[in-house]
C-alpha cells in the first residue's frame, strides 16, 4: 500500500526488465511503430503513459496468455486481462478507463493501417465494458482557516519557498505541472489587468491539452495575494542560486539550486497534510481558487476567462471545482425574500 500525499493507494507492479525482454517481438515492433506515430500528435507525457499501459498488458500476456501476438488475442482473453486488473491490480474505474483507451487507440490504429497484414483483426475494446467511474478517495475541501494555518506554520519554520508556492497555487489555480514551469521572467509587477487586481503573465505557458505542445494559455494571478511571498522568496532564491553557481529563471528550486520538478512540488504540498490534519494534494488548491472566486461573487464568465477553460465547457467546469455549499453561498434573492416577509408582516399588523 503506497501513500500519495497522505492518501493511501494500492499499487502492485507486474512489469520488470526480465518480463519486458520476453515480450513477443512482433508486439514490441507494433507498439514502437504506433508510439512513433502517436508522438507526432500528443505530448511526450501522453507517450509515456501509453507505453506504460502497453507494457503492463504485454507483461500480463507473457505470464498469463502464452505471449500471444496482439493481433491474435481473443475477446475472452482481453476480458481476462481487465478482470485481472480489477481483482489483482485493484485498478480504480479511472485507471481502468485509461488503459482501456490506450489499448483501444492501438487497436484502431492496427485496424486502420494494417488491414492487409491482419485482415480479420478488429478492435475488441468496445466489447469490454468499463466500470462506472466513482470517487476512490475522499476529497479534501480546504477552508480559509486551513490555508491560513499552512501559511503560518511555513512562516514559523522559515519555509519561504513553500509559502511562495502556496501563494501562487491559490492565487491562480494552476496545475502542479504548470506551477513547476513558472519562471521569473513571466512575472512583471507592472503588467496588470482587471483594475490592477491581477498580474498577467508576460507570455503564455504550456498547460494540459491535446497535441505535442498542449494548450498555450496566459495565466492570471491575484497580485496582492502572491507578490509579498514572491518578493520575499526571490531574496532567498538569489542567495541559493549564487552559492551553487546556478543560472536559470525557474521560480521553484531544489537545495542545490536546480529547477524543482512537479514531483518535488507535489511532495511539498503533501507534507502540508500534517499541518491541517487532512490530505493535501495539488488539486486542493485549484479547487480552493475557484471556490474563492465564487465566494467573492465573481461572474462565471470572468472565472472561465481567468482559468482559460473553453467557452463551451467552462461553466460546467466551475460546478466541478466549486466547493462552496448552498448554505455557504451568498444568495442575493434571500434579501428579496426577507423584504417580502417584512412587508407581509407590516400589512398583517
Amino acid at each position: 500500500m503506497a501513500k500519495n500525499n497522505g492518501r493511501e493507494t494500492f499499487r502492485k507492479i507486474i512489469t520488470s526488465d526480465e518480463l519486458i525482454a520476453q515480450i513477443n517481438p512482433e508486439n514490441i515492433k507494433l507498439m514502437e511503430r504506433f508510439l512513433k506515430n502517436f508522438a507526432t500528435k500528443r505530448s511526450p507525457k501522453s507517450v509515456v503513459v501509453y507505453r506504460s499501459n502497453f507494457l503492463i498488458f504485454f507483461c500480463w500476456n507473457v505470464e498469463n496468455n502464452d505471449n500471444k501476438r496482439f493481433t491474435d488475442i481473443r475477446k475472452i482473453e482481453m476480458l481476462d486481462f481487465f478482470d485481472y486488473a480489477l481483482s489483482e491490480l485493484k485498478w480504480s474505474p479511472n485507471r481502468f478507463a485509461q488503459c482501456h483507451s490506450s489499448l483501444s487507440s492501438f487497436s484502431e490504429w492496427i485496424e486502420n493501417y494494417f488491414d492487409e497484414e491482419y485482415p480479420t483483426f478488429r478492435n475488441l475494446l468496445p466489447k469490454i465494458e468499463k466500470p462506472t467511474k466513482e470517487a476512490v478517495r475522499e476529497k479534501t475541501v480546504l477552508q480559509k482557516e486551513d490555508v491560513d494555518k499552512i501559511f503560518a506554520t511555513l512562516e514559523e519554520e522559515n519555509r519561504i519557498q513553500e509559502q511562495c508556492l502556496l501563494a501562487l497555487a491559490i492565487s491562480c489555480g494552476a496545475r502542479v505541472s504548470e506551477l513547476a514551469s513558472f519562471t521569473t521572467d513571466l512575472i512583471d509587477e507592472e503588467n496588470t489587468v482587471f483594475d490592477g487586481l491581477f498580474l498577467e503573465t508576460t507570455e503564455k505557458i504550456r498547460t494540459k491539452g491535446r497535441g505535442v505542445n498542449g494548450k498555450m494559455l496566459t495565466k492570471y494571478i491575484l497580485k496582492d495575494m502572491f507578490l509579498p511571498y514572491y518578493k520575499k522568496w526571490l531574496e532567498v532564491r538569489k542567495e541559493i542560486m549564487a552559492e551553487n553557481n546556478q543560472e536559470h529563471d525557474y521560480i521553484f528550486i531544489t537545495k542545490d539550486g536546480s529547477p524543482a520538478n512537479s514531483d518535488r512540488l507535489r511532495d511539498w504540498m503533501g507534507n502540508w497534510s500534517d499541518i491541517v490534519g487532512q490530505p493535501c494534494y495539488p488539486h486542493n488548491f485549484r479547487h480552493y481558487n475557484i471556490s474563492m472566486y465564487k465566494r467573492i461573487g465573481l461572474e462565471d464568465d470572468l472565472i472561465v476567462y481567468l482559468t482559460g477553460w473553453a467557452e463551451g465547457t467552462g461553466h460546467s467546469m466551475i460546478s466541478i471545482y466549486n466547493d462552496v455549499t448552498a448554505k455557504e453561498a451568498e444568495w442575493k434573492s434571500l434579501g428579496k425574500l426577507k423584504n417580502a416577509l417584512e412587508q407581509e408582516n407590516t400589512n398583517n399588523n
